[in-house]
């Protein structure tokens, strides 16, 4: 594990040494022009994006290992699946993939740490944003099942899916289908923990090539 760990966060740190090395080089010539302040934004870009990649991996990490007692209340899902689509929006828009919703009316609230599940629906949702890389369609629904007394939430991506051999494994931790340097494989074991706390449930159907579906049952605060 702590090699795994070493080798995801060496790889972007290494590449914000390279680029903070390049600056400093160019600011010390003397000489800064304005074809140069254009490269330096594209510089800043790089070195803001793979900062953000190494707290998101210091981010799953402590997620992953810590289980100290989560801060519960009342919780209004559809106002959590708002401001996760909210928080997305900019990513969704770059990465041209349009969003539904079908929002149930008259949902109970469930009960449960507010934080916790907005994270599980992010991590769902950057996950369908990395299996459309052209674009492509993201569905979020939430109902409420009577029977059961559980509030529902689907996220539904027609990104590349997941084959059949991978589909068992992905709640595991440290499994991932995506290439190196692209994750640790903490991302859904992360998810299945939050959502087992909070005595839910979640699962997966999907097909190669046409999308995967990710649903949680999460109980009805009582």
């Amino acid at each position: 594990m702590a090699a795994s760990v070493v080798h995801e966060i060496n790889n972007p740190l290494a590449g914000i040494l390279n680029y903070v090395r390049l600056m400093i080089k160019i600011l010390k010539r003397g000489v800064f022009e304005q074809e140069q302040a254009q490269k330096f934004q594209g510089y800043l870009s790089l070195v803001e994006r793979e900062t953000d990649r190494c707290s998101k991996i210091v981010s799953n990490l402590l997620a992953f290992s810590r289980k100290s007692k989560m801060e519960s209340g009342e919780i209004v899902i559809n106002d959590l699946l708002e401001k996760c689509i909210m928080l997305s929006q900019h990513k969704l828009t770059l990465q041209n993939i349009k969003i539904r919703t079908d929002l149930g009316a008259d949902i109970p609230m469930v009960w449960g740490g507010f934080n916790q599940i907005q994270q599980c629906i992010i991590n769902l949702i950057f996950n369908a944003i990395d299996a459309m890389p052209e674009g492509g369609v993201l569905t979020i629904v939430s109902s409420h099942d009577p029977k059961l007394n559980v509030v529902e939430i689907r996220v539904e991506d027609n990104g590349c899916g997941i084959s059949k051999e991978d589909l068992p494994n992905i709640f595991d931790p440290f499994f991932t289908t995506k290439i190196e340097g692209k994750g640790l494989g903490l991302g859904l074991s992360t998810v299945f923990g939050i959502i087992d706390r909070h005595k839910g449930t979640i699962a997966a159907y999907s097909e190669s090539g046409k999308g995967t579906v990710f649903t949680m049952k999460i109980p009805v605060k009582r």
